[in-house]
């Protein structure tokens, strides 16, 4: 018996599995409101329990759906995703309550499994947001970021892995980690569906070799950016399309070219994916000031 758990417990360390995502492989679900959520996850339209896991019984499964508007009554498309938590860890800044989980890990990728039906031009993405309230200034701060973006069909799970980029040396207090089948702001397709299970943080002593992102298909310029921003594609990796994403993992902007016009933008830092003809997507830190 002290074998097995001295086994176990350098299997774990070995795997070096860190801060445990509440309900990752989304196996408990309950009624919120008028809801059928994960337990510890904010649900709504589109989410639903699904029977095709990766592991276990259950998976994730969020989906476009349609839902009437309370304001005006019209039946409104909107893209299912969910997020995890729903409670603030340190004063909440005014008018913007943050949900998510307490942590102090500063972990070095986000993972998971994955398979996509998109539609169109639909793509889903998942975000993991560290941050911590500042005591000094009274505002939350964003510590650590990571997005994985994915626009390719898949019918099989397939694994991702995607580091956290870290804007502060600073310990976070709060996680938020959000499932999105496409772009809210952008046009939709119903049947549009992304299904994802055992999501995980993992530490290793040099950050995990991408399984879906790559890392070399552009040259982005200049950075920092003011008001343009260039991609430039390699010989072997011809671009398919260019997303920017806030630190929320909100697409601000997209397009097919190899030049956004980002004038408009407040200065802060962003996300840039880069995605493929060979259904590979790269991200990179951008800053605009």
């Amino acid at each position: 018996m002290k074998k097995l758990l001295l086994f176990a417990a350098l299997f774990c360390a070995q795997q070096a599995i860190c801060q445990t995502i509440p309900n990752n492989s989304f196996e408990t679900w309950a009624t919120a409101g008028p809801f059928f959520s994960p337990s510890g996850w904010a649900g709504g339209p589109g989410v639903k329990q699904s029977n095709q896991p990766h592991t276990g019984s259950w998976a994730l499964q969020c989906s476009v759906d349609t839902i009437t508007n309370p304001s005006t009554s019209t039946l409104d498309t909107v893209a299912g995703s969910t997020y995890s938590g729903a409670m603030t860890m340190g004063p909440p800044v005014p008018g913007a309550p943050l949900p998510g989980f307490a942590t102090t890990s500063r972990p070095d990728s986000l993972t998971g499994f994955f398979k996509y039906h998109a539609l169109g031009t639909d793509t889903c993405t998942i975000v993991a947001t560290l941050s911590r309230w500042n005591t000094t200034s009274h505002v939350r701060e964003t510590v650590g970021f990571a997005l994985f973006t994915n626009g390719i069909n898949d019918s099989v799970y397939k694994r991702f892995s995607v580091p956290l980029t870290y804007l502060l040396t600073a310990t976070p207090d709060t996680c938020v980690v959000q499932v999105m089948c496409a772009n809210q702001q952008a046009p939709k397709h119903m049947g549009t569906t992304v299904w994802v299970d055992d999501l995980a943080f993992a530490n290793h002593s040099t950050v995990e070799v991408n399984t879906i992102n790559t890392g070399n298909a552009a040259m982005v310029y200049p950075n920092p950016f003011s008001s343009i921003l260039n991609v430039t594609e390699s010989e072997n990796a011809k671009i398919a399309a260019v997303e920017l994403f806030n630190l929320a993992g909100q697409q601000i902007l997209q397009t097919t070219g190899k030049t956004l016009n980002t004038s408009g933008l407040p200065n802060g830092n962003y996300f840039l994916s880069i995605r493929t003809n060979d259904g590979k997507t790269e991200v990179r830190q951008v800053v605009k000031q």
